[in-house]
């Protein structure tokens, strides 16, 4: 039994209820109501457990119980479940030869409602990275402080698995990898978040991470220099470090900006601030562009263009999905903004049911007057459902900055409770 099979459109009801009788299961005062006009069969009675209301009318209806009901041919009805507890009601159903969709459904006029419900018991763990630092005098201080946080879903709780100024993260197997940005090293940790290696970076400003299994490669950026580097996994060896572009000469501070990594197979993708390279003379023209991964030297071909500040590309359903952050968007293909948020989206998962999506403080809030009617500044991330538009916001207040975000093996511990 699919529980999408409980929920019906209106149409659905009243086409397969059309040479039957309605029930209502459930004296509601507000379902009821609201659901009288909306059928094209006559009301043979409500159902309700509650003893009080049993051999009351209630609207015009006769109100029984639902042993009463159950002596009676149930090929004469069709079942509306009126009220909330609708998980309890259909067990009951089933059991006696209801069938969903066929014999009943949910009042369609509370679909909302098990949106919301869905949303509000899903259980998740969430890995956030948080490039943050302890030293007040810094612009990107907060009273946390950097670090590796897991964040459940459903208790809503935060624990900080490991301190660092942390950006992309990478599952590689049964272990994580992460740049941390100030000591210059790529950590290593196990599940549980113990450091289990740190290999010395030997120059500053590494962000993103992408790990490519049949090569067993890393691919590291790096912010300052625009350099992607690419290292075999198992010794760390250097096989060659690649320009984005002639612009990043030694001296060159951050033609491009280079940020997050992603592999798809032979593919390796970049997003960055500009590819023409005057992102600080205000030419914001960021995307992602696309490197053949081993013909490096090449160089990188545009796939997206025109984005302000864009961070996250990720393979998700087949598709290069990322987020245009300064103007808040999420996109899951070129065409279509799929959601759009009121703060500096970065950091980007997806578990199968629901998109994740990192919020972070803004610190040029000026720069979005034009594009934006508010400006959120809280850090945390959305939980977001792509078919309905619904959200839920999961705060890390005492955080300032979210960079990446990470279900574990790709669908961790979802689900309902």
């Amino acid at each position: 039994m699919l529980e999408a099979d409980w929920w019906q459109s209106w149409r659905s009801v009243r086409a397969r209820s059309s040479d039957r009788k309605i029930v209502f299961w459930g004296r509601s005062e507000e379902w009821i109501p609201k659901s009288v006009h909306k059928i094209n069969s006559d009301v043979a009675f409500i159902v309700d457990i509650n003893p009080r209301f049993q051999g009351t009318v209630y609207l015009g209806f006769d109100v029984i119980s639902p042993e009463e009901f159950f002596q009676k041919d149930r090929n004469d009805y069709y079942v509306i479940i009126t009220t909330s507890v609708f998980e309890g009601v259909v067990p009951v159903l089933e059991e006696n030869g209801f069938i969903p969709a066929v014999d009943f459904a949910c009042c369609p006029e509370y679909r909302d409602f098990q949106i919301l419900e869905n949303m509000r018991r899903y259980r998740q763990e969430v890995i956030v990275s948080c490039s943050d630092y302890l030293n007040q005098a810094s612009s990107r201080y907060s009273r946390e402080g950097g670090g590796l946080y897991k964040y459940s879903i459903g208790e809503n709780t935060c624990e900080r698995m490991a301190v660092g100024q942390f950006r992309q993260v990478e599952q590689v197997g049964d272990y994580f990898y992460a740049v941390e940005f100030v000591t210059m090293e790529l950590v290593i940790f196990d599940r549980d978040f113990k450091v289990v290696e740190r290999r010395d970076l030997r120059e500053p400003n590494f962000c993103g991470i992408a790990y490519e299994p049949k090569r067993d490669i890393l691919a590291l950026a790096n912010s300052t220099t625009d350099h992607i580097s690419i290292f075999e996994r198992e010794n760390f060896r250097l096989l060659e470090s690649i320009p984005f572009s002639s612009k990043c000469a030694v001296d060159a501070k951050s033609p491009h900006h280079l940020n997050d990594l992603c592999f798809d197979g032979d593919v390796l993708y970049s997003s960055y601030f500009s590819f023409g390279g005057a992102w600080r003379k205000g030419q914001y023209d960021g995307g992602v562009s696309e490197f053949q991964v081993d013909r490096m030297s090449e160089g990188p071909r545009p796939v997206v263009n025109g984005l302000w500040s864009p961070h996250s590309p990720k393979i998700i359903d087949g598709n290069l999905c990322y987020l245009d952050s300064m103007r808040g968007n999420l996109h899951l293909n070129s065409q279509i903004v799929a959601a759009g948020f009121q703060g500096f989206a970065r950091g980007l998962a997806f578990d199968g049911n629901f998109y994740y999506v990192g919020m972070s403080e803004d610190m040029y809030i000026s720069r979005v007057f034009s594009v934006r009617d508010s400006i959120m500044l809280n850090a945390g991330f959305f939980m977001v459902d792509i078919e309905t538009k619904a959200s839920r916001f999961y705060p890390m207040l005492n955080n300032m900055n979210i960079h990446d975000i990470m279900i574990v093996d790709g669908t961790g511990t979802a689900g309902v409770a």
